[in-house]
């Protein structure tokens, strides 16, 4: 009962209103009186609130004998006729909401605290996706996006996911992170990185035992960079994909070497490539012109 007072309190009726109309609901027709006695309604209060009721049209009046008599409104009829009202009322807020914002807002860069308003925030984008998703999160994560993820790929959008881990998720391309437990270990948690239409991104991270914490914007500078961090995870797993063997014949397991960006080594059992250094461009020599021959042309006999 407690909670379904409060959701009437939610949807804009007083607290009066609300016993009012759940205790006609169970009992009806019913006199001034007895919903007093019924829902706990001060008897000098209850005439008062019945005619905001009226006034809602959620309660009406029967004539009949002695005392009036009321009945509620049905409520699936109440139900459906507050959700088309506040379905218009929404989208009208924002339509002149949006009229009203600043273009300035898309240079900044929110922050996101907790894992739920991470995934939260992770879910809203993902629902407004209308071309393309990039998405890479491990099983934990990708699990609560699995759904808002197959809902934007069944609505057309192009959505590429890099999974650590290994849950089925339906999207036009699927690429398993081989060495999931290494970055883990690296980042100090588990990632979330979610780009959609190239127009806004988000960054979080699920950190052990600390607070889970993120980014999002529509930035440009900031999307760029998502995304191209996305794009190149992505063209990475294709070649490991291809070439799994070699790269660990060459730079060891989990691709240590291969993984050190200051440096450029192998495992010395790897075959050596042509040069052990970084070849340098040099400008090319420009060719001397050809001395015209002035001579006149001799003439065969």
């Amino acid at each position: 009962m407690d909670s379904l007072l409060r959701r009437l309190r939610e949807i804009g009726l007083g607290e009066y209103e609300a016993k009012l109309y759940v205790a006609l609901v169970k009992h009806h027709p019913a006199s001034g009186y007895e919903l007093a006695r019924a829902s706990g309604v001060p008897s000098s209060k209850v005439y008062e609130v019945l005619a905001r009721l009226r006034e809602k049209e959620l309660v009406f009046a029967t004539d009949g004998g002695r005392a009036t008599r009321y009945i509620p409104t049905d409520p699936d009829e109440f139900v459906e006729r507050y959700a088309r009202r506040m379905t218009g009322t929404l989208a009208g807020l924002k339509q002149e909401l949006q009229a009203l914002g600043d273009e300035d807002d898309v240079g900044y860069v929110w922050n996101v605290h907790g894992r739920e308003a991470l995934l939260e925030r992770a879910v809203h984008l993902l629902g407004r996706a209308e071309q393309t998703v990039l998405v890479s999160a491990w099983d934990e994560e990708l699990g609560a996006l699995a759904a808002p993820i197959a809902a934007a790929h069944a609505r057309g959008v192009r959505v590429a996911v890099i999974d650590y881990g290994a849950l089925a998720v339906e999207a036009n391309a699927v690429y398993p992170h081989p060495i999931k437990d290494t970055i883990a270990a690296e980042k100090g948690g588990r990632g979330v990185t979610l780009c959609v239409d190239s127009r806004v991104a988000l960054l979080g991270l699920v950190a052990d035992g600390g607070r889970p914490s993120g980014a999002w914007s529509s930035n440009h500078g900031f999307v760029a960079a998502v995304e191209d961090y996305l794009k190149h995870d992505i063209y990475v797993q294709k070649i490991v994909g291809r070439f799994h063997d070699l790269l660990v014949r060459t730079y060891g397991p989990n691709f240590a070497r291969w993984r050190d960006v200051f440096a450029d080594r192998v495992l010395p059992s790897a075959k050596p490539a042509s040069s052990s250094k970084p070849r340098r461009s040099h400008p090319v020599a420009a060719a001397k012109p050809r001395r015209r021959d002035t001579r006149p042309e001799r003439r065969s006999r």
